[in-house]
Order: C-alpha cells, then structure tokens, then sequence
C-alpha cells in the first residue's frame, strides 16, 4: 500500500490527550453512590454540546467489522460540537485522529492511531480532525452523543487526504 503507514498503538489517556478525553471507569474523582452498590466516576470527560443553533442528539452507530491494514483516505471533524464513542459491544477499535496546523488544516504526517478496548470510550474534541471508528474483530455498535447543528453540513467538515494514510502492524 502506498502513502503514510501508522503503527497503531495502544489507547492510553496521555497518547490522546491533544485530540480529546478517554473514557474509562478507574479515571477521575470515584465517589460511592446508589445506597453503596455503585462508583461513580466524575471529571473523565467534558462534552460540548452548546453550541449556538445545535441541539444534543444521541444516535447508534453499528459499525462492520475491519482488518488491518486499514486505509484512510478521508478525514472528518466537527468544529461545533465534541462527538462521544461509547462502545456498547465492540471488542476493539481503531481510533485515528490528526492534530491542525495553523489555518485548521490536517497534518497527516503527525496523525496517531491507537486501538482501544471495548472498556474505553472516547470524546474528540470540537475541531479534532479523525477518520471515522473502525470496528476491528467483529461488527460492533456504539453509542454516540454529540450536538448536532440544524444544518449537517455547518459542523461536519471533510478532508481528502493527497496521500491516503495506512494503519496496519506492518509496512
């Protein structure tokens, strides 16, 4: 395959931390809750969802299953709202998500891929240029809240990538 081969690594909250928050139990502030049957963990994401003229949807993705090497040759990102992944039955999945320049266009040669359990969900940031999730192992739904502007196209950018990215274990 020819262009721009990521290595992916594994999903750990420092390595996403430019594009976003992982979501896990274990992260932020526990307090015991619901008559002392729970954990509650607060403080392990921040969702911005109010945006002027948008209103906060939840929808399902069912995503079919991928192998690596996958192929990226299209990026998208969401300058109004941030987009929350809660995996409801994904084993694992491939996260990709690529830092801006200056002017807010990709930079593909620092993109990261990292794969992340079934355990972690993920919350981009508003404007983090990614590729969309990609179920690895078997078909998998998620859970997905984001706001969503009463014109799709006013916060859903797309970006042809000139030289598509390759994400596999190998070159």
């Amino acid at each position: 395959m020819t262009g721009l081969h990521l290595g992916p690594q594994p999903l750990t909250a420092e390595a996403f931390a430019p594009f976003g928050e992982v979501v896990a139990a274990g992260a932020g502030s526990v307090a015991r809750v619901n008559d002392g049957r729970a954990d509650r963990f607060d403080g392990v994401g921040r969702l911005r969802l109010d945006a002027c003229g948008t209103t906060p949807v939840v929808a399902i993705y069912r995503i079919d299953a991928s192998a690596l090497p996958h192929r990226v040759p299209v990026l998208e990102r969401h300058p109004l709202s941030s987009q929350l992944f809660v995996p409801m039955t994904a084993s694992r999945y491939l996260v990709v998500a690529v830092p801006s320049d200056a002017d807010g266009a990709p930079v593909s040669e620092r993109a990261v891929a990292l794969v992340a359990s079934g355990a972690q969900a993920i919350n981009y940031r508003p404007g983090v240029w990614h590729c969309p999730l990609v179920a690895l192992d078997q078909t998998a739904d998620f859970a997905m809240v984001m706001a969503q502007a009463s014109e799709p196209a006013a916060d859903c950018e797309f970006f042809d990538l000139p030289v598509p990215l390759t994400v596999g274990p190998t070159p």
